[in-house]
């Protein structure tokens, strides 16, 4: 995916629309994610994957052929984000929008039936108050890793933190999750 995305950024350099419209169909779902990982607002996290384009087309000369493109656009993602945090003195509480945690990471299935339903939703409730359990460095990795699909050593360099560091997050955080989820299972067959 990577080489993809390295020469979409070099075609948008070179002022290829159909470029630019074909990395914004690959990327906006994984910014999106990261945006929302750190911000926990809906609206603000689109308006953050709008910014992220609108960077990616102005400043696309900065972009260094060779270098790896999906971190180049994290680092952006994650900058405006952060940038906007500062700016609005907004803290994460959690996640907010409920329904946009599920279109993350659960996909409904049209064709189950009404019991398959149910169960559907609740896993997409336990998965949500799982989640809540992580802190904001753990949910982002989780969302870069399994979401985004980057690589720990570039979630390291994009989040400006040992790759040890991340690992120790990223395990933590799958420990949370695996407690949590465990827990509501127990809970669930009582």
């Amino acid at each position: 995916m990577n080489n993809e995305i390295n020469s979409l950024l070099i075609g948008i350099k070179n002022a290829e629309d159909s470029s630019f419209e074909i990395l914004f169909q690959k990327m906006h779902k994984p910014i999106f994610a990261l945006a929302f990982s750190i911000l926990g607002d809906k609206s603000l996290a689109e308006d953050i994957v709008q910014e992220t384009f609108i960077r990616i087309r102005t400043k696309s000369d900065l972009y260094l052929e060779g270098t790896n493109g999906v971190a180049w656009i994290f680092r952006i993602a994650r900058n405006l984000s952060l940038n906007l945090l500062k700016k609005r003195n907004f803290e994460v509480t959690g996640l907010k929008d409920n329904r946009s945690l599920e279109e993350l990471f659960l996909k409904s299935n049209s064709s189950i039936n009404r019991s398959g339903e149910f169960d559907v939703s609740l896993e997409k409730f336990m998965l949500q108050q799982a989640f809540t359990k992580l802190n904001d460095k753990e949910r982002q990795i989780i969302i870069l890793y399994a979401v985004s699909g980057l690589k720990h050593r570039e979630i390291a360099k994009l989040m400006n933190i040992p790759q040890s560091t991340e690992r120790w997050y990223y395990i933590r955080a799958l420990g949370k999750l695996r407690k949590s989820l465990s827990e509501k299972i127990n809970c669930e067959r009582e």
